[in-house]
């Protein structure tokens, strides 16, 4: 883990400490609402949600919290939601690690009268009142997509994956493997490895499949920890293979900017924050609120990076 990440870790971890009051109250009851925000996993990819969040709460005058497990763990998921629920917190997003896991709990919130939506990983299955973030069957036949065009229809590719229970990320390899099976037969993918999030994990699984397969022709990677990972691997070696990652924190854009990583599929994190204080005040107020909300997703490559923000506000 680097600086810049453990740094992030440590404010993560202090948030949910101090409640984040934003304004006057909103609440018809006269106390000002709560709402929590659980994602997946801490991770710098999540700070624009942050900003989003706390931007939309001052103007709605709601407080939000920012929880998170320090590893891609169900189980501290669990107890984070179990303490919001003693709690009574008026709302709660979740990016559920394990969908199937959470869903008890999701849906003991909801009997408990607390409104729920998840966000950047769904839970489909629960009785969460809708969904904000990407498409992610979408983000993988797009990345499909760059990849075929990349590899001209032909090649032997490496995959680094995420956590193997999120849903999100289950998406998007479904989606990516959906385009090359109907638009591309002849990429084959010969080695998929989970790094689960995990920053040295993912480092070595993928300097192993390299070492394992000399002849590949590209590396995909699923989740926020491949393409800092495959850039380090990539710079130290020298590769000129494509690699083509998701989401647009620091590294991955200087990973572009270097040359290290082909293409990255950015997301629009800080409208999904903006969205989510947006929505559980909507259902605390009695509205309802669309089934699914997809904020969208672009293609950053060495000819837009230089004019592409991190954060699409």
């Amino acid at each position: 883990m680097n600086k810049k990440t453990r740094l992030l870790t440590v404010l993560f971890l202090l948030i949910p400490l101090a409640m984040i009051f934003a304004g006057p109250s909103s609440a018809k009851s006269g106390t000002t609402r709560t709402f929590a925000i659980i994602y997946p996993v801490i991770h710098p990819v999540f700070e624009p949600v942050n900003e989003g969040a706390l931007e939309k709460a001052k103007e709605m005058g709601v407080n939000v919290e920012f929880h998170g497990p320090d590893i891609a763990d169900p189980a501290q998921q669990i107890q984070i939601v179990e303490n919001l629920i003693a709690k009574r917190v008026d709302g709660i997003a979740i990016g559920p690690t394990d969908s199937t896991a959470l869903t008890p709990l999701i849906n003991r919130a909801i009997e408990r009268g607390i409104k729920v939506l998840c966000f950047d990983t769904d839970a489909p299955q629960s009785n969460r009142a809708g969904y904000i973030g990407t498409i992610n069957i979408n983000f993988g036949r797009y990345m499909g997509e760059v990849l075929g065009q990349t590899l001209n229809g032909r090649g032997n590719v490496l995959v680094s994956q995420g956590v193997a229970t999120q849903q999100n990320l289950i998406e998007r390899l479904q989606g990516v493997k959906e385009v090359c099976s109907q638009k591309y037969p002849d990429i084959k993918f010969i080695d998929e490895q989970s790094g689960a999030g995990d920053p040295n994990r993912t480092l070595a699984n993928i300097e192993n499949m390299v070492k394992a397969h000399p002849n590949f022709d590209a590396l995909i990677g699923i989740d926020a920890a491949a393409g800092p990972a495959a850039a380090i691997v990539w710079k130290a070696q020298n590769l000129k293979q494509p690699v083509i990652v998701g989401d647009d924190t620091a590294d991955i854009i200087q990973g572009v900017k270097d040359g290290h990583i082909t293409y990255t599929i950015a997301q629009n994190q800080y409208v999904w924050g903006q969205k989510i204080v947006e929505e559980l005040s909507d259902l605390c107020d009695g509205k309802n609120i669309p089934e699914s909300f997809d904020a969208g997703t672009r293609a950053v490559d060495g000819k837009n990076v230089w004019t592409t923000a991190q954060y699409n506000k």
